[in-house]
């Protein structure tokens, strides 16, 4: 297991639902990414190029039907990093579950079922 690493740069929504829509497969084409996240080709293509630019994806050309289609896949450093990430963010997730059990209560019942409620609704959080 990779060691916990906090990657401010995949934590980002959409670069973070990228690498995990990539780390299953050996690639995916763009266009399939794209309608998957529901943005648009320019969106898209600058969290590619962030990716891109630490070395955590690559993008590349592949003919069919007489056609040049994007391809991408996440690297070895890539799926490195995302492993860290999420170790990351399961390490933050454990400290707060004991001091959530730990409350009276019915003191924050209240609060939380509204932050789950908005968290439910949020269209940009899947």
């Amino acid at each position: 297991m990779s060691e916990a690493a906090f990657d401010e740069l995949i934590h980002a929504p959409l670069r973070l639902r990228i690498c995990a829509m990539l780390s299953p497969v050996r690639r995916l084409a763009f266009s399939e990414i794209r309608d998957s996240l529901g943005v648009s080709d320019s969106v898209l293509s600058k969290h590619l190029s962030a990716l891109a630019e630490v070395g955590y994806v690559e993008v590349c050309r592949v003919r069919a039907d007489s056609r040049s289609r994007r391809q991408v896949a996440l690297t070895k450093p890539g799926r490195t990093a995302l492993r860290g990430h999420l170790a990351a963010l399961r390490a933050i997730a454990a400290a707060a579950e004991p001091a959530m059990a730990e409350e009276p209560s019915g003191t924050r019942a209240p609060q939380l079922r509204q932050a789950r409620r908005e968290v439910a609704l949020d269209p940009r959080i899947a």
